[in-house]
């Protein structure tokens, strides 16, 4: 089987080419991350001190205790709080902002408030490392690259939860406990707090165009009788449908809900379809 003109005529093929660049380009995050992590026993060695004459010599309980000391450090502590609860506060000023928050269509855009959090608190945390030990920003963008090329985590929120385990992994081998406990203990608030409600979209489709605005307060009736909170709708008359875009504490129960909604009238009810929840 002859190969392509290029190949016949012994001259490299444009498309090998191609191929090669592609592939060293999609190694170019995981390679950075590789060389990365080869320099970071050199990187915590150093921080450590050993590779001083004085540092050669701590050994036992005084290597063990490296990083530790700083927590019986009651206003070093509270500093790491403050910035960590700091940027949390910031962040959710621009994540809350009414003017994106009145006019919610999607669960995407309902959603992304944790992921401004998240990705605020996860900046702080990794300013915090790179302020100890400025060398850290190379892996950390190593991680990056790798968790954006090669990492399949899910939803956005999801990758915020992801990276910040991530450097609060980084915070526990350079032994930087003063920032990596405050981070996990916030986080972990953080988290519950922002998952104890889930959320979800319910469209509604198939209404009488004659009926439709009628029909979409008898939903909405019942979707504010079932504890849920409407924070966003939206009428779409070409297609006969309405859409809620709503908030539910975690008792919700989505088969009781239905069954109110199959005893609506039978000129208002329509075909409900759910989105999470």
């Amino acid at each position: 089987m002859q190969g392509s003109p290029a190949e016949v005529a012994g001259l490299p093929c444009p498309c090998s080419d191609r191929r090669m660049l592609r592939t060293l380009q999609r190694s170019v995050p995981t390679l950075t991350l590789v060389a990365a992590l080869l320099c970071l026993p050199a990187i915590a060695y150093a921080q450590a001190g050993f590779d001083s004459p004085e540092g050669a010599a701590r050994s036992g309980i005084d290597a063990l205790s490296v990083g530790w000391s700083s927590l019986a450090n009651g206003w070093m502590l509270l500093d790491m709080v403050i910035v960590l609860l700091m940027s949390l506060v910031l962040g959710a000023v621009i994540a809350y902002h009414p003017s994106t928050r009145s006019r919610l269509s999607s669960l995407g855009e309902l959603e992304q408030p944790k992921t401004f959090l998240m990705y605020s608190m996860v900046a702080a945390v990794v300013a915090l490392i790179v302020k100890v030990q400025p060398a850290m920003a190379f892996v950390i963008f190593g991680i990056g690259g790798l968790l954006r090329f090669r990492t399949m985590v899910g939803e956005a929120k999801d990758t915020g939860r992801v990276i910040l385990v991530t450097v609060v992994g980084l915070c526990c081998g350079l032994k930087i406990f003063i920032v990596a406990l405050p981070a996990t203990v916030i986080g972990w608030l953080v988290i519950y707090v922002l998952e104890k409600q889930v959320a979800g979209i319910i469209v509604v489709g198939g209404v009488p165009e004659e009926k439709l605005r009628e029909a979409t307060v008898a939903y909405r009736v019942l979707i504010s009788k079932s504890g849920c909170t409407i924070v966003g709708e939206q009428t779409k008359f070409i297609k006969r449908q309405f859409i809620f875009v709503v908030k539910a504490p975690t008792e919700f129960s989505r088969e009781d809900l239905q069954t109110q909604f199959d005893r609506v009238e039978d000129s208002l009810r329509g075909k409900v379809d759910w989105e999470r929840l």
